[in-house]
């Protein structure tokens, strides 16, 4: 019989593809006395029931579900981590409403790594681990600008958060020098908060 948590972790690998140990602690058991214990406990049952999957070749594990959607030796996995990793820094000071990973809107658009509502704004945002080509980053901005365009949005102004449209966001090491200037940049979210005074 599943229990609650047992169930949101669940929830929590179909929506992020993989997550490590220690991912699944800070979200889930942080707040109890042993929470590498507890965690290691409740993953092993899953393992054992069938429900999850490891990769067992780093230490601490990667789970993912059983059947998983991803591949284990996939080389997206930093990625989806990285995406793990960017909402947990989300949660430090709110809890996102909504948080969807690579939603598709057509060959036309984009395919954003993250659409959410955080803190009663959209935004679409970008994790990039691995260093793309300027050109490359603007053909992938220009792809949201079109979406833009075709939903009747304005690209607003980046140093304003008041706007009703999504804002688009991009998390790297170190900015893109674009060609659209309207599009937040920072290295994570708490340089985001910082840098435009987001009122969590």
């Amino acid at each position: 019989m599943l229990k609650s948590r047992d169930k949101k972790i669940l929830e929590a690998l179909e929506l992020f593809r993989c997550m490590k140990r220690d991912q699944i602690k800070e979200l889930f058991f942080k707040d109890l006395k042993n929470p590498i214990t507890a965690t290691n406990i409740v993953l092993k049952r899953l393992r054992r029931d069938g429900y999850i999957e490891a990769k067992t070749s780093v230490q601490p594990y990667i789970y993912f579900l059983n059947p998983s959607t991803v591949k284990k030796e996939s080389q997206k996995l930093n990625h989806y981590l990285s995406i793990v990793d960017f909402y947990i820094q989300l949660c430090e000071f709110q809890v996102p409403t909504e948080f969807q990973v690579e939603k598709r809107y057509g060959n036309r658009f984009m395919q954003p790594d993250i659409f959410m509502e955080w803190n009663k704004k959209l935004f679409f945002v970008e994790i990039q681990k691995s260093r793309y080509t300027t050109e490359i980053m603007d053909e992938k901005i220009q792809r949201y600008i079109d979406y833009f365009n075709y939903k009747g949005w304005n690209l607003y102004s980046s140093n304003k958060l008041d706007s009703d449209s999504p804002f688009i966001w991009i998390v790297s090491k170190s900015p893109y020098q674009l060609r659209t200037k309207n599009i937040i940049q920072t290295t994570n979210v708490q340089e985001f908060l910082k840098h435009y005074n987001f009122q969590i």
